[in-house]
C-alpha cells in the first residue's frame, strides 16, 4: 500500500499542475457543463447509486460519472464500447478481432473487473447478456465471461450515461459486483436531431459512414414519444503485414494464394439499430411507459492463413497432410486440398447479430409514495457463417462454406417496486424507505449446425469440421433454463444536515445455485462547504449465466509453436470435463470496500478520489489450456465427445480462484469564462488498479497466466480534455494515457511500454440549427508494438490485443443537424 501512496501523491501533483491551485472536485465526467450544467451551476442529477430523487453527482456517497450525449458525439466513435473508454479511464475494452465471438461482442472491464461483474441498465432497467460467451479474448481477466452488449442502441438516443463505480449487488442484482452503467434515453416531446460522420483510418483503410437521426413528439399533452435510429457500415483494415510463406509461394507462381494472410485490424461491420422511449399521462398521477431497440448487425473477420505447401521456411497447414485413407472403401479417390485451395486459404468468420428489448409498465412517481410494475424481455442471437473454409475429412465432397449454428440468450424479467418518504423532525430529512420483488427467467439456446460443419468424414485423419470454427454438434445443442427470484429493500435518509447514511439488502434465490443475501451501506459526512467523505461497504453474489454453465465450441487454435490445433470448450462437470478433474460451478461471492473525498468549490472546481477494494471469492474462471494425452483422447472417444480423439487441447469453467482488485479513481473538472463568448472547461482523470490472486494459484494457473492476469492490463490510466469555445468555434484537445503491461508471447512475456494517444476536434456553429466538426482519434497515428519476429513472419505485425487499438490514427468529418 505504500507504493500505492506514493502513486497517489503523484496523481495529485499532477492534478495540482494540470488545474488552477484552488481545485475543488466533482465526480462527472469531461461534459458534465454540456449536460445543461452551467460551471458553478451545481451538479447533474444522478439515477443510479441511489434511490433518492434529489441526489447530485457530489452529494452522492459513492462514486458516479454523468455523460452527456454531446461529449460521447466529440470522442469520434459511434461504438459506446470505445466513447467510454475514451472518457472513464476506470472503463476499458480491447478490438479483439480473429477471436471468434469476442470479435463480435467486445469484453469491457470496470476498475479491472471482467463484463459480468459490470451491470447494464437502460433508464434504470436491467439488460439482458449477450449469447457470446467470452472464450476467445486471450486474457485471463475476461476470458470466460458472458456481460452484456454496450454497442446495440444509437448513442444519439442518449440523454446521458450513468457511470457507477463501486458494488451494487445488494441494490441491482447479480453482476454488479464492480459497478453499474446507466443508459438513459431521451424523453423530449417536440424536435430532433439528424447527424452523420464519414471517416477512415490514415493508411489501414476501414472506410465508416454512420447515419443518425432522433425525432420526438408530443402525445397531446400528456405524453411523449421519442424515435432514434442508426444506421452504420464499416469496411476493414489491413495492416500490412506480409506471411513469408505466401510470399514465397507467389515467388513459385502458386495461383490463388490469398492477399491478406492475417486479418487483425478492425473488422467489416454494418448495422442497423433502432430504439424508442414512450410515455402517457393515464390520469392522477400515473404513467404508462416502454421503451426498448431493435439492432440488426452483420461483421466478420478473417482468420489466419493456411498455408499450402511448405515454402518461406514455415510448413504446410495440416489440413493439407496425407491421409491414410485414400484409394480405400472409406475413399476411393486421391484428395489433395490443392485442387480446391491450390494457394492456401483464409477461413472467413462471420457473426449475423439480432438484438431485441421492450420493456412495458405503469408507475406512480410523483408525491411521497411511489411505485412502478414493469416487465421486460430481452433476446440477443447470433447465427455464424464461415466460408472460404473446407472440412479436410470429407475430402472433395466438402463445401466450403458452413453454418456452424447459433447461440441465443433470452431473458423475460416480472418488477415490483414501492418507495415512500416518511416525514419525520427527529432527522434532517425524510426517510426515504424503498422496495420490491423481482422475477427472472433465463433461457440460453444452442442450435447445431450444418451437418457438414462438424461431421467426421471418411478422411478421418485429417482435420474435422469446418475448419476455424466447427459447427455446434446436436448432442450439445438444446435449450437451458434458469430461474431466479429475488426481493430487495433499501432506506436512505439525512441524520442531520451535513450526515447522509443509505443501507440496502437483496434476498436472491437461484433455481440451480440456492440462496443468497447481499447488503450494502453507505454514508456522506459534509465536514465544510469545500470538503466532504463519503464510503461504502457491500457484499455481492453472481451466479453463473447460462452461457458458462452450458455453452462448448471447438475451434482452431494456434499454439505456441505457431501450429493449428484443435481445441475444446468443455461443460464443467460433464463427463469429458470430469475426465480433466472439472467440478458442477458455483456462484461467486464478492466483498467492496470504498472510502473517498469530496471538494466542492463555489466557483466550479470539483474534484473526487475514491479508494476501493474488491474481493472475489470462487471467482469463475475459464482454466488455461489443457494439453491432451493420447489416454485422454482415447476417453473422450471413448465416451462418443466430438472428435475425441482428434482434441489436442481442452479448457472448462471452474470456482477455483479467489481474487483482489485495489486501486483508485481521480476525477477534478473546473470551467470558466474567458470573454463575451469564450470559455474553458477541463477535465483530468485517472485510474490506478491492481489486480492480485489471494490463494495459491499454482495448481489451477501456470506461472504465465498469473503474470497475464495480474500484469495483463495496464494499472494506470489517465486523460486530460480540454474544451475550448472561441466564439463560433469549439476546439477540443485529450491526451489519453497507458501505463506499462504485459504481453503474454507463448512462454515469454513482453513489456509494453506506456503510451500516450491525443485526440482532437474542431467544431463550428456558426451556422444556425448546424454544427460541422473535423476531428482526429490517435491523431499521430500510433501503433502497437509487435509480438516478435515469429509472429512477423506469419503476417502478424502489430499487437492483436492492444489495449488502445490496433489500426493507428483515425479522422473524421461530423455533420450534425437540429431541428
Amino acid at each position: 500500500m505504500a507504493k500505492l501512496s506514493s502513486y497517489l501523491y503523484l496523481s495529485s501533483a499532477l492534478a495540482a499542475l494540470a488545474l488552477p491551485s484552488s481545485l475543488a472536485a466533482q465526480d462527472v465526467s469531461e461534459a458534465a457543463e454540456e449536460a445543461e450544467v452551467a460551471p458553478g451551476a451545481g451538479s447533474p442529477i444522478v439515477v443510479v447509486g441511489s434511490r433518492r430523487k434529489d441526489r447530485s453527482v457530489t452529494d452522492s456517497a459513492v462514486a458516479v460519472d454523468v455523460i452527456a450525449q454531446e461529449a460521447i458525439s466529440t470522442t469520434g466513435y459511434t461504438d459506446l464500447n470505445d466513447a467510454l473508454r475514451s472518457l472513464v479511464p476506470a472503463f476499458n475494452v480491447k478490438r479483439l478481432q480473429g477471436n471468434d465471438g469476442s470479435s463480435f461482442v467486445r469484453p469491457v472491464t470496470l476498475r479491472g473487473s471482467p463484463p459480468d461483474h459490470v451491470l447494464l441498465l437502460l433508464n434504470g432497467k436491467r439488460r439482458h447478456r449477450a449469447a457470446i460467451v467470452q472464450i476467445g479474448t486471450g486474457h485471463a481477466t475476461t476470458s470466460g465471461s458472458q456481460g452484456q452488449d454496450f454497442n446495440v442502441i444509437p448513442p444519439i438516443a442518449f440523454n446521458s450515461v450513468e457511470v457507477l463505480r463501486d458494488g451494487a449487488s445488494a441494490q441491482y442484482g447479480s453482476d454488479a459486483i464492480a459497478g453499474v452503467v446507466n443508459v438513459t434515453l431521451k424523453n423530449d416531446t417536440s424536435g430532433g436531431s439528424v447527424m452523420a460522420q464519414a471517416g477512415e483510418y490514415y493508411d489501414v483503410g476501414g472506410r465508416t459512414y454512420d447515419l443518425q437521426g432522433h425525432v420526438a413528439f408530443g402525445l397531446g399533452d400528456i405524453g411523449y414519444l421519442n424515435l432514434s435510429a442508426q444506421y452504420t457500415h464499416q469496411d476493414k483494415t489491413f495492416l500490412g503485414g506480409k506471411n513469408d510463406g505466401a510470399e514465397a509461394l507467389r515467388a513459385m507462381n502458386i495461383p490463388n494464394v490469398p492477399v491478406q494472410t492475417a486479418g487483425n485490424g478492425e473488422p467489416f461491420y454494418e448495422a442497423v439499430k433502432l430504439a424508442w422511449n414512450a410515455g402517457i399521462e393515464m390520469g392522477g398521477d400515473l404513467e404508462a411507459y416502454t421503451f426498448g431497440n431493435y439492432m440488426d448487425a452483420d461483421s466478420s473477420v478473417t482468420f489466419f492463413y493456411r498455408q499450402s505447401t511448405a515454402a518461406g521456411g514455415l510448413p504446410a497447414h495440416s489440413t493439407y497432410a496425407d491421409t491414410a485413407f485414400d484409394n480405400t472403401a472409406a475413399y476411393p479417390g486421391t484428395f489433395d486440398l490443392r485442387s480446391i485451395f491450390p494457394g492456401g486459404f483464409t477461413p472467413e468468420f462471420a457473426g449475423a447479430t439480432e438484438d431485441f428489448s421492450v420493456v412495458g409498465g405503469i408507475r406512480d412517481k410523483v408525491g411521497r409514495f411511489n411505485w412502478d410494475v414493469s416487465a421486460r424481455l430481452g433476446n440477443n442471437r447470433v447465427d455464424y457463417t464461415i466460408y472460404n473454409t473446407v472440412n479436410p475429412s470429407l475430402g472433395e465432397a466438402s463445401p466450403t462454406r458452413f453454418k456452424p449454428g447459433s447461440l441465443t440468450q433470452r431473458e423475460i424479467q416480472v418488477d415490483g417496486e414501492i418507495s415512500y418518504e416518511i416525514p419525520t423532525n427527529a432527522f434532517a430529512s425524510d426517510i426515504l424507505v424503498f422496495g420490491g420483488v423481482s422475477y427472472r427467467k433465463e433461457t440460453y439456446r444452442i442450435k447445431a449446425g450444418d451437418l457438414a460443419s462438424y461431421q467426421v468424414g471418411p478422411l478421418r485423419d485429417l482435420p474435422v469440421g469446418s475448419n476455424g470454427f466447427q459447427g455446434f454438434t446436436p448432442d450439445i445443442a438444446g435449450d437451458f433454463s434458469s430461474d431466479s427470484f429475488a426481493i430487495f429493500a433499501e432506506t436512505d435518509l439525512d441524520i442531520m444536515e451535513n450526515w447522509n447514511f443509505s443501507v440496502a439488502g437483496r434476498y436472491e434465490d437461484y433455481e440451480q445455485f440456492g440462496n443468497n443475501f447481499s447488503y450494502k451501506a453507505a454514508t456522506r459526512v459534509e465536514l465544510s462547504d469545500l470538503l466532504a467523505l463519503r464510503g461504502s461497504i457491500s457484499t455481492g453474489f453472481r451466479a453463473p449465466a447460462a452461457g458458462q454453465v452450458f455453452g462448448t465450441s471447438q475451434t482452431s487454435q494456434i499454439n505456441a509453436q505457431n501450429q493449428f490445433i484443435l481445441d475444446a470448450v468443455l461443460i464443467p462437470g460433464s463427463p469429458a470435463a470430469q475426465i480433466f478433474g472439472s467440478d458442477q460451478l458455483r456462484p461467486e461471492t464478492s466483498f467492496n470496500m470504498s472510502a473517498g473525498v469530496v471538494l466542492t468549490a463555489d466557483n466550479g472546481f470539483t474534484a473526487t478520489l475514491d479508494f476501493y477494494q474488491i474481493d472475489v471469492d470462487d471467482r469463475l474462471l475459464l482454466t488455461p489450456s489443457i494439453d491432451t494425452t493420447a489416454a485422454q483422447r482415447a476417453q473422450l472417444a471413448a465416451i462418443g465427445f466430438p472428435n475425441g480423439a482428434s482434441v489436442e487441447q481442452v479448457r472448462f469453467f471452474q470456482n477455483k480462484l479467489d481474487t483482489r482488485v485495489r486501486g483508485f479513481d481521480l476525477v477534478s473538472t473546473y470551467g470558466f469564462d474567458w470573454g463575451d463568448a469564450n470559455a474553458t472547461n477541463i477535465s483530468f482523470a485517472v485510474n490506478y488498479n491492481e489486480q492480485k490472486l489471494r490463494t495459491d494459484p499454482t495448481a489451477f494457473f501456470g506461472a504465465g497466466t498469473i503474470i497475464e492476469f495480474e500484469r495483463g492490463l495496464p494499472r494506470w490510466r489517465g486523460n486530460l480534455t480540454l474544451n475550448n469555445e472561441i466564439g463560433d468555434f469549439n476546439l477540443m484537445a485529450r491526451a489519453n494515457y497507458y501505463g506499462s503491461w504485459k504481453r503474454r508471447a507463448g512462454n515469454d512475456f513482453l513489456q509494453r511500454d506506456p503510451a500516450m494517444l491525443f485526440d482532437a476536434e474542431l467544431t463550428y456553429s456558426g451556422l444556425e440549427d448546424i454544427d460541422i466538426s473535423i476531428g482526429a482519434r490517435n491523431l499521430f497515428n500510433k501503433f502497437p508494438p509487435d509480438r516478435g519476429p515469429g509472429l512477423k513472419r506469419v503476417g502478424l505485425i502489430y499487437d492483436n490485443h492492444s489495449v488502445f487499438g490496433v489500426s493507428g490514427g483515425f479522422y473524421y468529418l461530423n455533420v450534425k443537424m437540429d431541428f
